[in-house]
């Protein structure tokens, strides 16, 4: 797990997940737009529904995570408007994503007359590269995990994680007394965040106040009425403010008061951040199924078949009709070894059930596609570069 690839100081954070999502994004339209040069289809239109599918993706996916967790995320926050417009901690759900792109591509399509069929398969390959490097950052991130497992390839969570989190929850693993936060309702676990802030940081904004306090008391020493006092003043009830939102954000309380503990080394004295750190070190989660990366190369292995199809077929529109007859076959099974998802739409997780739609819906697809449908769409127009055009 390594949410966090680097940070840049002073002025943010690079996550992980949404770095392997950026990644997965412009490497998936570029091999979009090779393929569509290859077939005489205009790169500048693919471009366009990149972008298309970007926006209505995002909003599509978002939608599906918050009505399907709206009762556990949303509902008691004391600002849900901003909770649902706030991306930092994740919080979107791939078939949402899916469906949402699919529908605004079509819709620009069939605004612009361009062809849906050879459009929607020139991207179908692409969708699921993205999903494939996408899923690696859900390892990295820690979501998306499956149940525990005795597999040679089992991988272990470190402490505060999503599945440490979900197996402590589920009594399938022991915390040291030092690491729980009982003094909150319900009962949690000391946050893995200020855990494992560094010592600078953690102190930066006491030792911010304390300076000020000294400061201030020179100051006022001085001349307890001089515009520099009142200025220090201000400047330290500013820094107080700040203090206690950064203890408050970060849980730095519990942290404090996990210390209280007697050290397991010398129950003489308090026990330590950096014991904390090491008790935590050594209490990772139970083996799970990495089901991230069991994804991850089905996606990678479908965009390759896709891939494959698309400059074989002989009949505009199969690519993206196998993608929602094969995608949804991997799902169902994937969702049955995952256990972050409730089984909570007619026995089955959210994802099982759309899945089975989806796989409904492209099997009469595709037998309309045969049955009914020209093999090559009638809007297909061959794009000729402006290079091509200006020497004619």
């Amino acid at each position: 797990m390594y949410p966090e690839l680097w940070t840049i100081p002073g002025i943010t954070t690079i996550k992980s997940y949404g770095f392997c999502l950026m990644v997965g994004f412009l490497s998936a339209v570029w091999l979009a737009m090779r393929r569509a040069l290859r077939v005489k289809a205009n790169p500048d239109i693919v471009l366009n529904l990149s972008f298309v599918a970007l926006i209505c993706g995002v909003a599509g996916a978002r939608f599906f995570f918050v009505v399907h967790y709206w009762h556990v995320e949303f509902a008691g926050h004391h600002n849900p408007l901003l909770a649902i417009i706030d991306l930092r901690k994740g919080g979107l759900e791939f078939l949402g994503g899916l469906l949402g792109g699919a529908g605004g591509i079509a819709l620009y399509l069939l605004v612009k007359k361009e062809s849906v069929r050879l459009y929607l398969d020139i991207l179908a390959p692409g969708l699921m590269w993205g999903l494939a490097i996408g899923r690696i950052g859900c390892f990295l991130n820690g979501c998306c995990f499956g149940g525990p497992c005795d597999l040679p390839w089992g991988v272990q969570f470190p402490y505060g994680s999503n599945p440490y989190i979900w197996q402590w929850e589920n009594r399938q693993i022991r915390v040291p007394a030092e690491l729980i936060n009982s003094t909150s309702r319900p009962v949690s676990l000391l946050g893995a965040a200020a855990l494992n802030m560094s010592d600078d940081r953690r102190r930066g904004p006491k030792r911010r106040v304390e300076d000020i306090e000294k400061q201030l008391a020179a100051a006022t020493a001085s001349d307890p009425d001089s515009e520099t006092t009142r200025q220090l003043q201000a400047s330290l009830a500013s820094a107080k403010r700040k203090l206690e939102k950064f203890k408050r954000e970060n849980w730095l309380g519990v942290l404090e008061k996990a210390q209280l503990y007697p050290s397991r080394m010398n129950p003489g004295r308090r026990t330590s951040v950096s014991e904390l750190q090491q008790l935590a070190q050594n209490h990772p989660s139970l083996p799970v199924n990495p089901t991230q990366l069991y994804s991850s190369i089905h996606a990678f292995l479908l965009a390759g078949l896709l891939s494959t199809v698309f400059y074989r077929r002989t009949r505009h529109g199969v690519v993206v009709g196998l993608l929602f007859l094969l995608y949804p076959i991997a799902r169902v099974i994937l969702e049955s070894i995952r256990v972050d998802n409730p089984h909570d739409t007619a026995g089955l997780t959210i994802s099982q059930f759309v899945s089975l739609v989806m796989f409904v819906g492209g099997a009469a697809y595709l037998y309309v596609l045969y049955r009914f449908m020209p093999q090559r769409s009638p809007r297909v127009v061959a794009y000729i570069p402006p290079e091509e055009t200006n020497d004619k």
